[in-house]
Protein backbone atom coordinates (compact mmCIF):
# COMPACT_ATOMS: atom_id res chain seq x y z
CA UNK A 1 0.00 0.00 0.00
CA UNK A 2 1.31 3.43 -0.96
CA UNK A 3 1.47 6.00 1.84
CA UNK A 4 0.88 9.69 1.17
CA UNK A 5 4.60 10.34 1.70
CA UNK A 6 5.55 7.69 -0.87
CA UNK A 7 3.04 9.06 -3.40
CA UNK A 8 4.70 12.47 -3.09
CA UNK A 9 8.14 10.89 -3.63
CA UNK A 10 6.88 9.04 -6.72
CA UNK A 11 5.62 12.28 -8.27
CA UNK A 12 8.86 14.05 -7.34
CA UNK A 13 10.96 11.33 -8.99
CA UNK A 14 8.82 11.49 -12.14
CA UNK A 15 9.32 15.25 -12.40
CA UNK A 16 13.07 15.04 -11.76
CA UNK A 17 13.49 12.29 -14.38
CA UNK A 18 11.60 14.37 -16.95
CA UNK A 19 13.86 17.34 -16.18
CA UNK A 20 16.93 15.07 -16.17
CA UNK A 21 17.88 16.64 -12.83
CA UNK A 22 20.74 14.27 -12.07
CA UNK A 23 22.09 15.67 -8.81
CA UNK A 24 18.76 16.33 -7.03
CA UNK A 25 17.54 12.88 -8.09
CA UNK A 26 20.70 11.16 -6.82
CA UNK A 27 20.41 13.03 -3.52
CA UNK A 28 16.80 11.89 -3.14
CA UNK A 29 17.32 8.25 -4.13
CA UNK A 30 20.37 7.72 -1.92
CA UNK A 31 18.23 8.48 1.15
CA UNK A 32 15.40 6.12 0.23
CA UNK A 33 14.96 2.56 1.44
CA UNK A 34 15.33 -0.08 -1.32
CA UNK A 35 11.69 -1.12 -0.80
CA UNK A 36 10.58 2.48 -1.50
CA UNK A 37 12.75 2.62 -4.62
CA UNK A 38 11.09 -0.60 -5.81
CA UNK A 39 7.64 0.94 -5.21
CA UNK A 40 8.65 4.04 -7.16
CA UNK A 41 9.93 1.83 -9.98
CA UNK A 42 6.58 0.01 -10.19
CA UNK A 43 4.78 3.33 -10.73
CA UNK A 44 7.01 4.67 -13.53
CA UNK A 45 6.56 4.38 -17.28
CA UNK A 46 8.65 1.76 -19.10
CA UNK A 47 11.08 4.43 -20.35
CA UNK A 48 11.47 6.03 -16.91
CA UNK A 49 12.01 2.60 -15.34
CA UNK A 50 15.11 2.14 -17.49
CA UNK A 51 16.39 5.64 -16.71
CA UNK A 52 15.85 5.36 -12.94
CA UNK A 53 18.86 3.08 -12.38
CA UNK A 54 21.18 5.61 -14.06
CA UNK A 55 20.58 7.98 -11.15
CA UNK A 56 21.71 5.48 -8.49
CA UNK A 57 25.53 5.34 -8.50
CA UNK A 58 25.73 2.96 -5.52
CA UNK A 59 25.71 -0.63 -6.85
CA UNK A 60 24.80 -1.94 -3.40
CA UNK A 61 21.66 0.23 -3.36
CA UNK A 62 20.76 -0.99 -6.86
CA UNK A 63 21.23 -4.62 -5.78
CA UNK A 64 19.04 -4.19 -2.69
CA UNK A 65 16.35 -2.37 -4.70
CA UNK A 66 16.27 -4.97 -7.48
CA UNK A 67 15.70 -7.71 -4.89
CA UNK A 68 12.53 -5.89 -3.79
CA UNK A 69 11.02 -6.03 -7.30
CA UNK A 70 8.51 -8.57 -8.60
CA UNK A 71 10.04 -11.59 -10.36
CA UNK A 72 8.91 -10.42 -13.81
CA UNK A 73 10.60 -7.03 -13.28
CA UNK A 74 13.80 -8.67 -12.02
CA UNK A 75 13.97 -10.72 -15.21
CA UNK A 76 13.41 -7.62 -17.36
CA UNK A 77 16.09 -5.73 -15.45
CA UNK A 78 18.80 -8.33 -16.01
CA UNK A 79 17.75 -9.01 -19.61
CA UNK A 80 18.22 -5.31 -20.39
CA UNK A 81 21.76 -5.12 -18.95
CA UNK A 82 25.06 -6.25 -20.49
CA UNK A 83 27.00 -8.86 -18.54
CA UNK A 84 29.65 -6.40 -17.37
CA UNK A 85 26.96 -4.23 -15.76
CA UNK A 86 25.32 -7.21 -14.08
CA UNK A 87 28.49 -8.55 -12.42
CA UNK A 88 29.05 -5.68 -9.91
CA UNK A 89 25.37 -5.74 -8.94
CA UNK A 90 25.38 -9.50 -8.28
CA UNK A 91 28.63 -9.11 -6.33
CA UNK A 92 26.86 -6.83 -3.84
CA UNK A 93 24.22 -9.43 -3.00
CA UNK A 94 24.24 -11.99 -0.21
CA UNK A 95 24.90 -15.53 -1.42
CA UNK A 96 21.29 -16.70 -0.94
CA UNK A 97 19.94 -13.67 -2.82
CA UNK A 98 22.44 -14.14 -5.66
CA UNK A 99 21.50 -17.82 -5.94
CA UNK A 100 17.81 -16.87 -6.12
CA UNK A 101 18.58 -14.43 -8.95
CA UNK A 102 20.50 -17.08 -10.89
CA UNK A 103 17.53 -19.45 -10.59
CA UNK A 104 15.20 -16.76 -11.88
CA UNK A 105 17.01 -15.24 -14.85
CA UNK A 106 17.58 -17.04 -18.19
CA UNK A 107 20.35 -19.66 -18.15
CA UNK A 108 22.41 -17.96 -20.86
CA UNK A 109 22.66 -14.79 -18.74
CA UNK A 110 23.59 -16.81 -15.64
CA UNK A 111 26.29 -18.68 -17.56
CA UNK A 112 27.83 -15.45 -18.91
CA UNK A 113 27.88 -13.84 -15.46
CA UNK A 114 29.46 -16.90 -13.84
CA UNK A 115 32.18 -16.93 -16.50
CA UNK A 116 33.08 -13.29 -15.88
CA UNK A 117 32.98 -13.55 -12.08
CA UNK A 118 35.11 -16.69 -11.94
CA UNK A 119 34.84 -19.87 -9.91
CA UNK A 120 36.44 -18.56 -6.72
CA UNK A 121 34.20 -15.55 -6.30
CA UNK A 122 31.00 -17.48 -6.97
CA UNK A 123 31.84 -20.81 -5.34
CA UNK A 124 29.37 -20.33 -2.47
CA UNK A 125 26.59 -19.32 -4.86
CA UNK A 126 27.29 -22.33 -7.08
CA UNK A 127 27.10 -24.55 -3.98
CA UNK A 128 23.63 -23.18 -3.19
CA UNK A 129 22.55 -23.81 -6.77
CA UNK A 130 23.31 -27.53 -6.34
CA UNK A 131 20.50 -27.86 -3.79
CA UNK A 132 16.96 -28.56 -4.96
CA UNK A 133 14.82 -25.45 -5.35
CA UNK A 134 12.63 -24.45 -2.38
CA UNK A 135 14.71 -26.44 0.12
CA UNK A 136 16.57 -25.12 3.16
CA UNK A 137 19.90 -25.54 1.35
CA UNK A 138 18.79 -23.40 -1.59
CA UNK A 139 17.69 -20.42 0.53
CA UNK A 140 20.30 -20.43 3.32
CA UNK A 141 22.90 -17.70 3.69
CA UNK A 142 26.49 -18.88 3.99
CA UNK A 143 27.67 -15.57 5.51
CA UNK A 144 27.22 -16.58 9.12
CA UNK A 145 29.26 -16.21 12.31
CA UNK A 146 30.37 -19.34 14.18
CA UNK A 147 32.78 -20.07 17.01
CA UNK A 148 34.64 -23.17 18.15
CA UNK A 149 33.50 -24.68 21.43
CA UNK A 150 36.94 -24.61 23.06
CA UNK A 151 37.15 -20.79 22.93
CA UNK A 152 36.68 -18.63 26.01
CA UNK A 153 34.13 -15.82 26.29
CA UNK A 154 36.96 -13.27 25.99
CA UNK A 155 38.33 -14.86 22.81
CA UNK A 156 34.86 -15.12 21.33
CA UNK A 157 34.18 -11.44 22.04
CA UNK A 158 37.40 -10.43 20.29
CA UNK A 159 36.49 -12.49 17.24
CA UNK A 160 33.04 -10.92 17.21
CA UNK A 161 34.55 -7.44 17.21
CA UNK A 162 36.69 -8.34 14.19
CA UNK A 163 33.85 -9.97 12.26
CA UNK A 164 32.83 -8.27 9.01
CA UNK A 165 30.13 -8.79 6.42
CA UNK A 166 28.07 -11.32 8.34
CA UNK A 167 24.30 -11.76 8.08
CA UNK A 168 23.37 -11.48 11.77
CA UNK A 169 24.81 -12.16 15.21
CA UNK A 170 21.72 -12.45 17.39
CA UNK A 171 22.68 -16.09 17.75
CA UNK A 172 26.28 -17.30 17.93
CA UNK A 173 26.56 -20.85 16.64
CA UNK A 174 29.20 -23.08 18.22
CA UNK A 175 30.93 -25.89 16.33
CA UNK A 176 33.40 -28.62 17.22
CA UNK A 177 36.78 -29.16 15.58
CA UNK A 178 35.11 -30.89 12.60
CA UNK A 179 32.69 -28.02 11.97
CA UNK A 180 29.68 -29.91 13.35
CA UNK A 181 27.05 -27.80 15.09
CA UNK A 182 27.29 -28.46 18.81
CA UNK A 183 25.53 -25.52 20.44
CA UNK A 184 24.23 -21.96 20.33
CA UNK A 185 24.85 -18.89 22.48
CA UNK A 186 22.91 -15.63 22.59
CA UNK A 187 24.66 -12.27 22.74
CA UNK A 188 23.22 -11.81 26.22
CA UNK A 189 24.91 -15.01 27.43
CA UNK A 190 28.21 -13.84 25.99
CA UNK A 191 27.95 -10.51 27.80
CA UNK A 192 26.90 -11.72 31.26
CA UNK A 193 29.40 -14.60 31.59
CA UNK A 194 32.94 -14.20 32.91
CA UNK A 195 35.73 -13.79 30.29
CA UNK A 196 37.53 -17.02 31.20
CA UNK A 197 34.54 -19.33 30.77
CA UNK A 198 34.59 -21.81 27.89
CA UNK A 199 31.81 -21.60 25.33
CA UNK A 200 31.13 -25.33 25.71
CA UNK A 201 30.24 -24.69 29.36
CA UNK A 202 27.63 -22.00 28.69
CA UNK A 203 26.18 -22.95 25.31
CA UNK A 204 22.76 -24.50 24.75
CA UNK A 205 23.39 -27.96 23.31
CA UNK A 206 19.87 -28.78 22.15
CA UNK A 207 19.91 -26.62 19.02
CA UNK A 208 16.82 -26.29 16.83
CA UNK A 209 18.12 -26.89 13.31
CA UNK A 210 17.15 -28.15 9.86
CA UNK A 211 18.95 -30.21 7.25
CA UNK A 212 19.66 -28.91 3.76
CA UNK A 213 16.99 -31.08 2.08
CA UNK A 214 14.06 -29.88 4.25
CA UNK A 215 11.27 -28.08 2.35
CA UNK A 216 11.18 -24.30 2.80
CA UNK A 217 7.56 -24.43 4.00
CA UNK A 218 8.62 -26.67 6.90
CA UNK A 219 11.43 -24.21 7.65
CA UNK A 220 8.91 -21.37 7.93
CA UNK A 221 6.73 -23.45 10.27
CA UNK A 222 9.72 -24.14 12.57
CA UNK A 223 10.69 -20.47 12.75
CA UNK A 224 7.08 -19.56 13.56
CA UNK A 225 6.66 -22.34 16.14
CA UNK A 226 9.83 -21.53 18.08
CA UNK A 227 9.84 -17.72 17.54
CA UNK A 228 13.35 -17.74 16.08
CA UNK A 229 15.25 -14.91 14.41
CA UNK A 230 17.46 -17.38 12.55
CA UNK A 231 17.66 -21.11 11.95
CA UNK A 232 20.93 -23.02 11.39
CA UNK A 233 21.16 -25.39 8.42
CA UNK A 234 23.30 -28.55 8.60
CA UNK A 235 24.16 -31.34 6.19
CA UNK A 236 23.61 -35.07 6.76
CA UNK A 237 26.73 -35.14 9.00
CA UNK A 238 25.45 -32.16 11.04
CA UNK A 239 28.20 -29.88 9.72
CA UNK A 240 27.01 -26.26 9.83
CA UNK A 241 26.40 -25.04 6.26
CA UNK A 242 24.52 -21.77 6.69
CA UNK A 243 21.63 -19.96 8.33
CA UNK A 244 18.13 -18.93 7.31
CA UNK A 245 17.08 -15.57 8.74
CA UNK A 246 13.61 -14.33 9.60
CA UNK A 247 13.49 -11.95 6.60
CA UNK A 248 13.93 -14.95 4.31
CA UNK A 249 11.15 -16.74 6.18
CA UNK A 250 8.77 -13.81 5.64
CA UNK A 251 9.46 -14.11 1.90
CA UNK A 252 8.79 -17.86 2.08
CA UNK A 253 5.46 -17.37 3.87
CA UNK A 254 4.39 -14.80 1.27
CA UNK A 255 5.46 -17.06 -1.62
CA UNK A 256 3.70 -20.13 -0.22
CA UNK A 257 0.50 -18.21 0.56
CA UNK A 258 0.51 -16.66 -2.91
CA UNK A 259 1.13 -20.05 -4.51
CA UNK A 260 -1.80 -21.57 -2.61
CA UNK A 261 -4.11 -18.74 -3.67
CA UNK A 262 -3.15 -19.16 -7.32
CA UNK A 263 -3.63 -22.92 -7.18
CA UNK A 264 -6.99 -22.59 -5.48
CA UNK A 265 -8.04 -20.37 -8.38
CA UNK A 266 -6.72 -22.91 -10.89
CA UNK A 267 -3.86 -20.76 -12.17
CA UNK A 268 -0.18 -20.11 -11.40
CA UNK A 269 2.14 -17.23 -10.55
CA UNK A 270 4.11 -18.20 -13.66
CA UNK A 271 1.83 -15.92 -15.64
CA UNK A 272 3.32 -12.93 -13.80
CA UNK A 273 6.64 -13.78 -15.44
CA UNK A 274 5.10 -13.68 -18.91
CA UNK A 275 4.17 -10.00 -18.74
CA UNK A 276 1.95 -9.14 -21.69
CA UNK A 277 2.44 -12.44 -23.53
CA UNK A 278 -1.24 -13.37 -23.76
CA UNK A 279 -0.62 -16.77 -25.36
CA UNK A 280 1.60 -17.96 -22.49
CA UNK A 281 -0.79 -16.60 -19.86
CA UNK A 282 -3.65 -18.46 -21.55
CA UNK A 283 -1.53 -21.63 -21.60
CA UNK A 284 -1.11 -21.40 -17.81
CA UNK A 285 -4.83 -20.92 -17.16
CA UNK A 286 -6.23 -23.31 -19.75
CA UNK A 287 -5.65 -26.72 -18.07
CA UNK A 288 -7.85 -25.99 -15.06
CA UNK A 289 -10.42 -24.18 -17.17
CA UNK A 290 -10.67 -27.26 -19.39
CA UNK A 291 -11.44 -29.35 -16.30
CA UNK A 292 -14.18 -26.85 -15.43
CA UNK A 293 -15.35 -27.00 -19.05
CA UNK A 294 -15.65 -30.79 -18.90
CA UNK A 295 -17.45 -30.50 -15.57
CA UNK A 296 -19.94 -28.03 -17.04
CA UNK A 297 -20.61 -30.41 -19.94
CA UNK A 298 -21.22 -33.25 -17.48
CA UNK A 299 -23.61 -31.01 -15.53
CA UNK A 300 -25.39 -30.34 -18.81
CA UNK A 301 -25.68 -34.09 -19.43
CA UNK A 302 -27.29 -34.49 -16.01
CA UNK A 303 -29.86 -31.84 -16.95
CA UNK A 304 -30.51 -33.52 -20.32
CA UNK A 305 -30.89 -36.90 -18.62
CA UNK A 306 -33.62 -35.64 -16.28
CA UNK A 307 -35.27 -33.37 -18.85
CA UNK A 308 -37.21 -36.25 -20.41
CA UNK A 309 -37.91 -37.97 -17.10
CA UNK A 310 -39.42 -35.11 -15.10
CA UNK A 311 -42.63 -33.69 -16.52
CA UNK A 312 -42.40 -30.74 -14.08
CA UNK A 313 -38.90 -29.95 -15.44
CA UNK A 314 -39.85 -26.41 -16.53
CA UNK A 315 -40.80 -25.30 -13.01
CA UNK A 316 -37.60 -26.80 -11.55
CA UNK A 317 -35.23 -24.86 -13.83
CA UNK A 318 -35.45 -21.45 -12.03
CA UNK A 319 -34.11 -23.00 -8.80
CA UNK A 320 -31.10 -24.70 -10.43
CA UNK A 321 -28.72 -21.68 -10.13
CA UNK A 322 -29.52 -21.33 -6.41
CA UNK A 323 -28.77 -25.00 -5.68
CA UNK A 324 -25.53 -24.97 -7.73
CA UNK A 325 -24.25 -21.66 -6.36
CA UNK A 326 -24.87 -22.54 -2.72
CA UNK A 327 -23.34 -26.01 -3.07
CA UNK A 328 -20.27 -24.55 -4.77
CA UNK A 329 -19.78 -21.89 -2.09
CA UNK A 330 -20.23 -24.28 0.84
CA UNK A 331 -17.82 -26.78 -0.73
CA UNK A 332 -15.20 -24.10 -1.34
CA UNK A 333 -15.51 -22.85 2.26
CA UNK A 334 -15.01 -26.35 3.67
CA UNK A 335 -12.02 -26.95 1.39
CA UNK A 336 -10.44 -23.61 2.33
CA UNK A 337 -10.75 -24.33 6.07
CA UNK A 338 -9.08 -27.73 5.68
CA UNK A 339 -6.33 -26.64 3.27
CA UNK A 340 -5.40 -23.55 5.27
CA UNK A 341 -5.44 -25.50 8.52
CA UNK A 342 -3.05 -28.08 7.07
CA UNK A 343 -0.80 -25.34 5.64
CA UNK A 344 -0.55 -23.65 9.05
CA UNK A 345 0.04 -26.94 10.84
CA UNK A 346 -3.19 -26.63 12.85
CA UNK A 347 -4.76 -29.70 11.25
CA UNK A 348 -2.84 -32.99 11.17
CA UNK A 349 -3.57 -36.29 9.40
CA UNK A 350 -5.24 -37.64 12.53
CA UNK A 351 -7.63 -34.66 12.55
CA UNK A 352 -8.99 -35.24 9.03
CA UNK A 353 -11.99 -37.36 10.07
CA UNK A 354 -12.88 -34.99 12.91
CA UNK A 355 -12.73 -31.94 10.62
CA UNK A 356 -14.77 -33.72 7.93
CA UNK A 357 -17.56 -34.61 10.37
CA UNK A 358 -17.49 -31.08 11.82
CA UNK A 359 -17.92 -29.60 8.33
CA UNK A 360 -20.79 -32.03 7.63
CA UNK A 361 -22.51 -30.84 10.83
CA UNK A 362 -21.97 -27.21 9.83
CA UNK A 363 -23.24 -27.99 6.33
CA UNK A 364 -26.32 -29.62 7.85
CA UNK A 365 -27.14 -26.53 9.92
CA UNK A 366 -26.64 -24.26 6.90
CA UNK A 367 -28.63 -26.73 4.78
CA UNK A 368 -31.59 -26.74 7.18
CA UNK A 369 -31.61 -22.93 7.31
CA UNK A 370 -31.25 -22.35 3.55
CA UNK A 371 -33.50 -25.30 2.72
CA UNK A 372 -36.28 -23.90 4.92
CA UNK A 373 -36.00 -20.48 3.28
CA UNK A 374 -35.95 -21.96 -0.23
CA UNK A 375 -38.96 -24.16 0.51
CA UNK A 376 -40.93 -21.03 1.44
CA UNK A 377 -39.80 -19.33 -1.78
CA UNK A 378 -40.72 -22.45 -3.78
CA UNK A 379 -44.18 -22.55 -2.24
CA UNK A 380 -44.77 -18.82 -2.84
CA UNK A 381 -43.54 -18.91 -6.45
CA UNK A 382 -45.27 -22.12 -7.55
CA UNK A 383 -48.13 -22.30 -5.06
CA UNK A 384 -47.30 -25.93 -4.36
CA UNK A 385 -46.31 -27.47 -1.03
CA UNK A 386 -44.73 -30.37 -2.90
CA UNK A 387 -42.55 -27.95 -4.87
CA UNK A 388 -41.50 -26.18 -1.69
CA UNK A 389 -40.58 -29.45 0.02
CA UNK A 390 -38.72 -30.68 -3.08
CA UNK A 391 -36.47 -27.63 -3.48
CA UNK A 392 -35.94 -27.26 0.29
CA UNK A 393 -34.93 -30.89 0.73
CA UNK A 394 -32.70 -30.68 -2.35
CA UNK A 395 -30.95 -27.64 -0.92
CA UNK A 396 -30.35 -29.44 2.38
CA UNK A 397 -28.97 -32.59 0.72
CA UNK A 398 -26.79 -30.61 -1.71
CA UNK A 399 -25.16 -28.56 1.06
CA UNK A 400 -24.44 -31.63 3.19
CA UNK A 401 -22.86 -33.37 0.20
CA UNK A 402 -20.89 -30.20 -0.66
CA UNK A 403 -19.53 -30.00 2.90
CA UNK A 404 -18.42 -33.62 2.64
CA UNK A 405 -16.75 -33.32 -0.79
CA UNK A 406 -15.13 -30.02 0.21
CA UNK A 407 -13.18 -31.78 2.96
CA UNK A 408 -13.01 -35.37 1.73
CA UNK A 409 -11.35 -34.59 -1.63
CA UNK A 410 -8.48 -32.43 -0.21
CA UNK A 411 -8.02 -34.86 2.70
CA UNK A 412 -7.70 -37.76 0.26
CA UNK A 413 -5.15 -35.86 -1.82
CA UNK A 414 -3.13 -35.04 1.29
CA UNK A 415 -2.98 -38.73 2.23
CA UNK A 416 -1.84 -39.47 -1.33
CA UNK A 417 0.91 -36.81 -0.93
CA UNK A 418 -0.62 -34.44 -3.49
CA UNK A 419 -0.93 -30.70 -2.95
CA UNK A 420 -4.51 -30.18 -1.65
CA UNK A 421 -4.69 -26.66 -3.07
CA UNK A 422 -5.07 -28.09 -6.58
CA UNK A 423 -8.37 -29.66 -5.54
CA UNK A 424 -10.08 -26.43 -4.60
CA UNK A 425 -12.28 -24.06 -6.57
CA UNK A 426 -12.33 -25.54 -10.10
CA UNK A 427 -12.42 -29.22 -9.12
CA UNK A 428 -14.70 -29.13 -6.09
CA UNK A 429 -17.11 -26.66 -7.69
CA UNK A 430 -17.37 -28.98 -10.71
CA UNK A 431 -18.04 -32.00 -8.48
CA UNK A 432 -20.65 -30.18 -6.43
CA UNK A 433 -22.45 -28.91 -9.53
CA UNK A 434 -22.84 -32.45 -10.88
CA UNK A 435 -23.87 -33.99 -7.55
CA UNK A 436 -26.08 -31.02 -6.68
CA UNK A 437 -28.05 -31.28 -9.91
CA UNK A 438 -28.38 -35.05 -9.61
CA UNK A 439 -29.66 -34.73 -6.03
CA UNK A 440 -31.97 -31.86 -7.00
CA UNK A 441 -33.71 -33.67 -9.83
CA UNK A 442 -33.65 -37.02 -8.03
CA UNK A 443 -35.33 -35.50 -4.98
CA UNK A 444 -37.86 -33.67 -7.17
CA UNK A 445 -38.79 -36.91 -8.98
CA UNK A 446 -39.31 -38.64 -5.63
CA UNK A 447 -41.52 -35.88 -4.21
CA UNK A 448 -43.61 -35.44 -7.35
CA UNK A 449 -44.07 -39.20 -7.70
CA UNK A 450 -45.18 -39.88 -4.13
CA UNK A 451 -46.58 -36.52 -2.95
CA UNK A 452 -47.51 -34.74 -6.18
Amino acid sequence: MLTQSLRVKIETVKKLIRRNAKQPLENLLVKLHPADIASIYQNLSELDKERLWNFIPDKSKIASSVLELEDSDIIKFFESKPTLDIVPIISEMETDDAAEIFRLIPEEISADVLKVMGKGEMSEVETLLTYAEDTAGSIMNTSYFSLQEDLTVKEATKMLHKAEDIEMVFYLYVTDAEGKLSGVISLRQLIINTPDKKLEDIMIRDVIKVQTHVDQEDVAKMVERYDLLALPVVDENYVLCGIITVDDVIDIIREEATEDIYRMAGTSDDELLFGHNSAKVAKVRLPWLLITFVGALMSGLVVVFFQTRVKEFAILVPFMPVIMAMAGNVGSQSATILIRGVALGKISHSDMARVTFKEIRVGSIIGITCGFLLSIVGYIVEGSITMGLAVGTSMFCSLVIASFTGTFVPATLIKMNFDPAVASSPFITMLNDILGLAVYFGTAITFFRYFG
